[in-house]
């Protein structure tokens, strides 16, 4: 007869390997007097065999709610571990990557706003949010910086070409309505294939893969549930009240309302008061007392290239431009003349897209996912007679008559204009001098948050999130179960770099 002892950590072992709903089952509130006859049943009925691992080997699952960059960056680092097990639970419909989505050629529309005259659109590489990536100067970014030269390297992302990426600003005098100012200096990228290749890289990076469960809405109002005890977490994840698992470890990794009202309900208070929100197209210099983010349209058209008075006002070989002579608009980028691996350019057309400015996407503001005609009709004008002025155009040089396609977008949860900051406590260099900042952690509840609102407003700051939270939770036994990040430790700040362009930190 085994001893008192190992029959107790045989139970425990099996319990953590049955299916999620058994194990959600013998947790809840009546569970205590099911439990050991619910263990004993499961591992004595006749003809299973059963592997039993000790506990030192049972791997510690992980929800990832959220498969942007940050999420994926976090599973990405999970998943090379040989103790933890990460599943994403992602909302986008066709494919994870949150902001760095792109819509590629073959794509099923269901965007409102879009008239699909010819499914022009469709038929071409559309970055319909982010447009560039690069490296953030500031110090701790050096793992991200190796990371894009490896992407580099494999032909994942490409450089702009030199020249290519402008400011287009006032003209001194009237007679030059509009100046284009060359940028130079910084290092700037495009997704070869859509910035949609920088998510698959992440995912097929190392030759460990982790779960991603796709088109999965995990209910705001009760998609957690808190199930275990302080200091033993257990977190249950729901979809419309049926039970998606049982995992050991949970990790935010989005923010605006839903991941607000996603961690309301638990026990988890210090980290669910940085996830508030509020919605606006600035931010106090100080930096404010919530997370504050901005919201952007973005409206994507087609033309055709011989008639295209962007491309003669602008030349060429400008591809990107920082909009900055018109107060409606933030950044204009020609899609078609991006060049990727395996799609056929086609001369005839060129297919362009504008993001708005956060003050005219609030004073437009709208359900993100069923814009109303009438706001979708009178945005998409309005963007085209900035357009127009920005560039000097003649009036209705971009009329309905001119538009071959088109789609039009809001971003409603775009950017942040703050950060949370805390103060690091390590004495390391270079990376290692940040390896306890720029992500949540709440050792006694198991949960933590990552993304660039938590380090930089990028696609580099999200990135390293998400890399340095997962580092911290494998790392967790040596840390001996420190919390990260909370509040009273900390205070938002400001992006200078957000409010001078408002789509994030890309110089």
């Amino acid at each position: 007869m085994l001893p008192s002892r190992a029959v107790g950590l045989l139970s425990l072992c099996i319990l953590a390997d049955l299916p999620a709903a058994a194990r959600a089952f013998i947790s809840g509130p009546k569970a205590t007097s099911y439990r050991h006859s619910y263990r004993y049943m499961s591992a004595c009925t006749a003809g299973l065999a059963m592997k039993v691992e000790t506990c030192a080997d049972k791997k510690i699952s992980v929800a990832v709610i959220g498969g942007g960059i940050a999420g994926l960056s976090c599973a990405s680092t999970l998943s090379q571990s040989d103790t933890h097990v990460p599943t994403v639970f992602d909302t986008g419909r066709l494919r994870p990557g949150g902001r760095c989505s792109s819509r590629l050629p073959g794509d099923s529309d269901k965007t409102s706003g879009s008239s699909s005259k010819n499914q022009i659109i469709g038929s071409v590489v559309v970055d319909h949010a982010a447009q560039i990536l690069s490296v953030p100067k500031s110090e701790g970014f050096e793992a991200f910086a190796n990371k894009v030269k490896q992407w580099e390297q494999d032909g994942i992302i490409r450089e702009f070409p030199r020249g290519s990426v402008c400011e287009i600003v006032a003209g001194k005098n009237n007679e030059d309505h509009f100046e284009l100012k060359k940028i130079q200096g910084s290092k700037m990228y495009y997704g070869n294939g859509g910035m949609n290749s920088v998510v698959s890289a992440i995912i097929n990076s190392e030759d460990k893969s982790f779960e991603i469960q796709q088109d999965v809405w995990v209910s705001p109002g009760n998609g957690v549930k808190f199930i275990g005890g302080k200091g033993e977490p257990q977190w249950k994840v729901q979809r419309n009240g049926k039970t998606l698992g049982v995992y050991d470890r949970l990790v935010v990794a989005h923010n605006g309302k839903c991941a607000d009202r996603l961690m309301s309900k638990t026990p988890a208070k210090k980290l669910h008061s940085l996830l508030r929100t509020n919605f606006s197209p600035t931010v106090p210099k100080w930096g404010g007392k919530r997370m504050t983010l901005n919201s952007i349209y973005s409206y994507t058209f087609a033309i055709k290239s011989e008639e295209s008075p962007l491309t003669k006002q602008l030349g060429d070989n400008i591809i990107c431009c920082f909009v900055k002579n018109e107060p409606k608009l933030r950044l204009l980028t020609c899609q078609t003349k991006k060049q990727h691996d395996g799609q056929k350019n086609n001369n005839r057309i060129e297919v362009w897209t504008v993001l708005s400015s956060p003050t005219f996407a609030k004073k437009y503001k709208a359900p993100q996912e069923n814009i109303p005609d009438e706001i979708s009709e009178e945005v998409i004008d309005l963007l085209q007679k900035a357009i127009e002025n920005s560039l000097a155009l003649s009036p209705g040089s971009l009329s309905a008559d001119h538009i071959l396609d088109s789609r039009l977008q809001l971003w409603g949860a775009a950017v942040p204009l703050n950060t949370w900051k805390t103060n690091s406590t390590s004495s390391a260099s270079g990376d290692g001098a940040h390896a306890d900042s720029g992500f949540l952690y709440d050792a006694d509840f198991g949960v933590g948050s990552c993304g660039d609102w938590l380090l930089d407003p990028s696609i580099g700051g999200a990135w390293t999130s998400g890399m340095r939270l997962a580092e911290w939770m494998l790392t967790e036994d040596q840390h001996k179960a420190q919390s990260v990040g909370l509040p009273p430790n900390g205070s938002f700040e400001a992006s200078r770099t957000v409010h001078q362009a408002a789509i994030g930190n890309i110089r």
